[in-house]
């Protein structure tokens, strides 16, 4: 029955989902014409007003209601910084642009950047490739990593390093953090809390309460050498915390 109503959910939202496609398309366009043009600021400007509408139809009609804290929480824009949500579902990167109101760098899978228009949407979003099948493949992901963070780009990391099957938060892993102890940067921690149940969870219908919270910013240039190797638990802690002060959906029995 579970299997059955999550059909039916997904199915009645993607008669209204639909339009999330040409729309992105579109701020795919804008972003490759004016970057042509040379005009790359103006292109930045109109793709991702596109795709912060499209990351909003598509949670509002999968069926989430959003509740955004700790905004005030977020660095200046031109500050280097790094986001580290938990990571529960795939609609933890639409939800994270649609909460921040902004577009940090997040990596992307190597094999991803071979799909048609998914690779030019990858480059329009400053994505990082990662080739997670070898150890140089990382490297040079944390490389060009470490170097955005120097010119003031931020980067958003989901430190479980996988999405979790059960909806509960995996242990943050500290190799996540790597750029940050090579850059002294601040890491914001992230809480976002129930998105499972708009896809991977779906299974039964209803308005499903999503909340993310901005934490305070972790100063990781004050941190001894021995903390920074702690990373991992450090800002999981954080998070693990104000993750459980928010209600579960559907109410756990």
């Amino acid at each position: 029955m579970k299997t059955v109503m999550k059909v039916v959910r997904i199915a009645i939202a993607l008669v209204f989902v639909w339009p999330i496609f040409p729309m992105a398309i579109l701020g795919l366009l804008l972003y490759c014409l004016f970057s042509l043009l040379h005009l790359r600021k103006l292109a930045i400007i109109l793709s991702r007003s596109i795709y912060y509408a499209v990351c909003w139809w598509m949670l509002v009609f999968l069926g989430g209601w959003i509740h955004v804290e700790g905004r005030e929480n977020l660095p200046p824009k031109e500050e280097g910084v790094i986001y580290a949500p938990n990571h529960n579902s795939i609609c933890d990167v639409p939800l994270f642009y649609f909460g921040a109101r902004r577009f940090p760098a997040m990596m992307g899978k190597a094999e991803l950047f071979k799909v048609p228009l998914v690779h030019g949407l990858l480059l329009s979003l400053d994505c990082i490739k990662i080739g997670r099948q070898s150890a140089h493949g990382v490297v040079e992901a944390i490389r060009e990593s470490v170097k955005r963070i120097e010119k003031g780009g931020s980067l958003v990391i989901f430190p479980e390093g996988t999405r979790s099957k059960t909806g509960e938060i995996g242990r943050f892993k500290s190799g996540a953090f790597k750029v940050a102890e090579r850059t002294g940067c601040r890491i914001v921690p992230v809480v976002i809390k129930n998105d499972r149940a708009l896809l991977e969870g779906a299974g039964r219908f209803g308005i499903v309460p999503i909340y993310i919270k901005f934490l305070p910013p972790i100063d990781t240039s004050s941190l001894s050498e021995e903390e920074k190797k702690d990373l991992g638990p450090i800002v999981e802690k954080e998070v693990r915390e104000e993750w459980e002060k928010y209600p579960s959906w559907p109410k756990k029995k």
